[in-house]
């Protein structure tokens, strides 16, 4: 039997072909380098946050301070993330390297 495509195994159950879907794939943001700014943003405001309320259980000073930088990271690590998210959209919907509109109308020199 010849073939004129790459050989494929047809699914058998009518099932969804999850490999070729437009969406994210598991593990795929972690994969995104573009999103490692946020996560350590967001690991660093974790960490902050753990050690204001140790600073604050044992009745030292200082919570106040971690508990800002805690704050000031998870706020800009989420918003690095909700950004990146944004941006990857914006870009799935209007492709980069499409044509622009007047270049279908102008005959390449």
């Amino acid at each position: 039997m010849a073939s004129d495509g790459a050989w494929e195994i047809p699914p058998l159950d009518d099932a969804p072909d999850i490999a070729r879907t437009a969406g994210l794939q598991p593990g795929e943001t972690m994969a995104d380098t573009r999103n490692w700014a946020g996560f350590v943003l967001v690991g660093i405001g974790v960490l902050a946050l753990i050690a204001a309320v140790a600073v604050a259980a044992l009745g030292a000073d200082g919570w106040l301070l971690a508990a800002v930088i805690a704050g000031g990271a998870l706020s800009a690590g989420a918003a690095l993330l909700v950004f990146e998210r944004r941006n990857r959209l914006a870009r799935q919907q209007h492709p980069s390297d499409s044509p622009a509109a007047w270049q279908g109308s102008v005959p390449p020199t």
